[in-house]
């Protein structure tokens, strides 16, 4: 209320003092003027807005409440966005405040760390401008029409609803048209018909073109839960806070893993690899002096209100019994940037996915044109690489300090096309691996097709790069996650043009992060023959891979992917990433914490939401999550949650027992599989569309179909010399080790790409 009367003050003496502004902000951040997005249209007749209610009485009140929108003019809209950008102004005294009080992330802490997984790129940070003045607008509407709306109805209308409502009203026409344009770009003709997929996703859905781009929001499954039905973080159903992410944490979390006897460490890399492929968040910077944004002390300790940034949402472990040992009060974290709506409408808080939503490898390739140029050779179709001892790596980072945590330029830190390459070393490995096999295939088709210059090579290399990451997804993880009934649904050649593969907030937020259950804290290093005497502990490697140019390290790490036992997906996890995630010596991070901090951050309706929409019951008590919960789990929820409704989706999804022959429990399964199908479908370029503008001929498909994980292993190890043919299942009589010369682990024959001299592949107009 008190935000709602200063707003109402600014508007009708038009003050444009900073302080004031800086008041407004913060109020308004509090009362809630961020706005909560979803991707779905508001109908005309307000279907679903006002339940519980006799069909008639909706009528009458859907029809009086068509007379208040009426009365919302173009001079309205436009007077919400110019209100908006002078709030957004505001910020730049406070932020400049902070950046002289040097309140932003220091190099090599844990909180350094997080930014070097979720830092923004720079067209995040344009984008996100826009839509916080979006979002703001969005606000300042509500605050307008919602009590006439209210008073037309008579009846109550919820935040959330009215945003809905506001989400009918569009921006085009107003300071944001900008930010509205670049959402409908159309498509030149040539770029449609392009035999190769553009670095960024667009072009690649034919009726939107920017669907499925980088740095367009996340899509929705349900509506967003907001607690003000804009961009407030979810409250209990009884009004209060939910309990602290890390008293969830601390209540529910078990360290002593449980080893799965079926998986090996390569799905969990695997599942990484491809989450990174199709998803990356972004934490905000300071608006106005791109400043990184700090909610603790260096030390962990609380800092003083006025330090603290509007965007800041710390995790306060005051009593915490592991931080507490280091005098550790306060964990960093700091919300997403949000994403301006897919339609360009008011309404509630999308958040920018970085990462295109294809399965494309842009986590090697980049996803822009300026990244992909910093990581090629340009030269024989080649990506850069650096040569140690006689091995290729990776190309170095240029800011080797800022882009890892460690503290000496000539230390090692590898650059790929996705920031996060250094998380750990296995992770470091796999990019490695898939740059040896672009370079490895790229010198093949020189080969056979010597005329080919180097543009032609790079993206004909890159096609087959994709196509084996797509055909390995599909044919091996799928069926490991989903079990093979449920991944036969999934048909080869399902390409449909009406078919969006943007990526779900739900997925990218909770479903794939819940793979960090998987991980050992203690990587072994094996020999050939699949001994081991040797480990390394992941907390010595966040963002330090130096490891993995040590003498036969990197080959005993990809047999201790295809050997090491996964955990099972659980509420087990390693301490190393509970406690001592991206540690700096003092203390770490808790990673389960900050993803039950981002899924309140990001929108993300609770646990019980979601069951119902996968088909489960809604539980009306704690009791009813015993179908898929074990009684033992249920009753620890119950200690921690006030209520059914309000139990975090991934702490849920954690706990729910695996499907049979799958990896993952029956909500996170659905929402794994609905997006996994929306990707094959949606993807007008994926390996075996045969509708695209260059499909692969049937002799080169059959060749792509050859492509397993194991054969990259080989192929581009240091001298692997023995593989199983399912690297996600362990060694044994039915996945024996196989001689990697020999042809029972497949290899493609590159021969069928040979082009006759002076002709160019065969294309198909749309």
């Amino acid at each position: 209320m008190l935000s709602k009367v200063v707003a109402m003050k600014m508007h009708s003496m038009k003050l444009a003092m900073p302080l004031l502004g800086v008041l407004l902000w913060v109020l308004s951040i509090h009362a809630g003027i961020f706005s909560d997005a979803s991707n779905q249209r508001l109908l005309s007749n307000f279907e679903g807005f006002f339940e519980d209610s006799e069909e008639n009485s909706i009528v009458k009140r859907e029809n009086k409440v068509e007379e208040v929108l009426k009365d919302i003019t173009k001079k309205d809209l436009n007077h919400t966005v110019n209100f908006a950008i002078d709030i957004v102004g505001f910020m730049k005294r406070l932020e400049n405040n902070l950046l002289w009080a040097n309140i932003k992330v220091t190099d090599g802490t844990p909180s350094h760390g997080m930014l070097i997984s979720f830092g923004p790129e720079p067209e995040a940070v344009e984008r996100g401008k826009d839509a916080l003045v979006a979002l703001k607008a969005t606000n300042q509407l509500m605050h307008m029409f919602c009590d006439k709306i209210t008073k037309a109805s008579s009846k109550p209308l919820s935040s959330k609803d009215c945003a809905k409502i506001m989400s009918r009203f569009s921006f085009q026409g107003t300071a944001l048209d900008h930010a509205c344009d670049l959402l409908s770009l159309p498509c030149k003709k040539e770029e449609y018909n392009s035999p190769y997929r553009s670095l960024n996703g667009s072009c690649n859905n034919i009726v939107k073109g920017h669907k499925g781009e980088s740095f367009t929001g996340f899509s929705r499954l349900l509506y967003a839960d907001y607690s003000d039905g804009t961009h407030g973080q979810r409250r209990s159903v009884t009004k209060k806070v939910l309990p602290n992410p890390r008293v969830v944490v601390s209540s529910l979390v078990r360290y002593n893993g449980k080893p799965s006897n079926k998986f090996t460490l390569a799905l969990m890399q695997w599942s990484q690899f491809i989450e990174h492929d199709l998803s990356r968040s972004a934490t905000a910077v300071a608006i106005h002096t791109d400043h990184s944004i700090e909610c603790c002390s260096e030390e962990g300790e609380t800092l003083s209100p006025r330090y603290i940034h509007p965007f800041c949402s710390p995790i306060y472990v005051t009593n915490d019994k592991d931080y507490s040992k280091q005098g550790v009060r306060c964990l960093n974290f700091v919300r997403s940037i949000p994403a301006i709506r897919s339609d360009c409408t008011f309404g509630a808080s999308d958040q920018v996915n970085q990462a295109t939503h294809y399965l494309d490898g842009s986590q090697i390739y980049g996803s822009t044109d300026q990244k992909s140029a910093e990581l090629r050779a340009f030269k024989d179709g080649k990506l850069a690489t650096t040569t140690y001892e006689g091995h290729s790596f990776l190309p170095l980072s240029k800011d080797p300090t800022h882009d890892c945590q460690i503290f000496s330029k000539n230390s090692v830190c590898f650059n790929s096309g996705d920031a996060r390459v250094n998380f750990q070393p296995q992770l470091a490995l796999m990019h490695t691996l898939w740059y040896r096999e672009h370079n490895r295939v790229a010198d093949m088709l020189a080969k056979v097709n010597p005329s080919w210059n180097d543009e032609t090579l790079f993206q004909e290399t890159r096609r087959i790069i994709i196509a084996e990451i797509q055909k390995i997804t599909y044919d091996e993880w799928v069926p490991a996650v989903l079990g093979k009934s449920e991944s036969a649904k999934m048909s080869a050649n399902a390409y449909n043009k009406l078919t969006e593969a943007t990526v779900s907030n739900s997925f990218a937020t909770a479903a794939m992060r819940s793979i960090k259950s998987l991980s050992d804290g203690k990587p072994k290093l094996y020999d050939e023959d699949r001994q081991t005497n040797e480990s390394i502990f992941m907390r010595n490697y966040f963002h330090n891979p130096a490891v993995l140019r040590q003498a036969g390290v990197a080959d005993s790490l990809i047999r201790g992917l295809a050997t090491q036992p996964s955990q099972k997906l659980d509420i087990y996890f390693a301490d190393d990433l509970i406690n001592k995630l991206y540690t700096n010596g003092h203390y770490g991070f808790d990673v389960l914490s900050f993803d039950v901090q981002r899924g309140r951050d990001h929108g993300l309706p609770g646990y019980n939401n979601f069951r119902a929409f996968c088909g489960l019951k809604k539980a009306k008590t704690f009791s009813g999550f015993k179908d898929v919960i074990s009684p033992e789990n249920v009753a620890t929820l119950s200690h921690v949650y006030a209520s059914p409704h309000d139990v975090d989706l991934i702490i849920g999804g954690l706990l729910e027992k695996p499907k049979k022959d799958a990896l993952f429990g029956p909500t996170f399964s659905c929402i794994v599989n609905e997006q996994m199908a929306r990707t094959r479908k949606g993807d007008r370029y994926f390996y075996d569309n045969n509708k695209q503008p260059k499909p692969f001929t049937k002799d080169q498909l059959a060749q792509i179909k050859r492509a397993t994980l194991a054969r990259i292993m080989c192929d581009n190890g240091d001298d692997i010399k023995k593989m199983q043919l399912k690297v996600f299942e362990h060694v044994g009589t039915s996945n024996p080790l196989l001689d990697c010369s020999s042809d029972e682990i497949p290899k493609l024959d590159l021969a069928y790409w040979a082009m006759l001299e002076n002709t160019q592949p065969e294309t198909r107009a749309i």
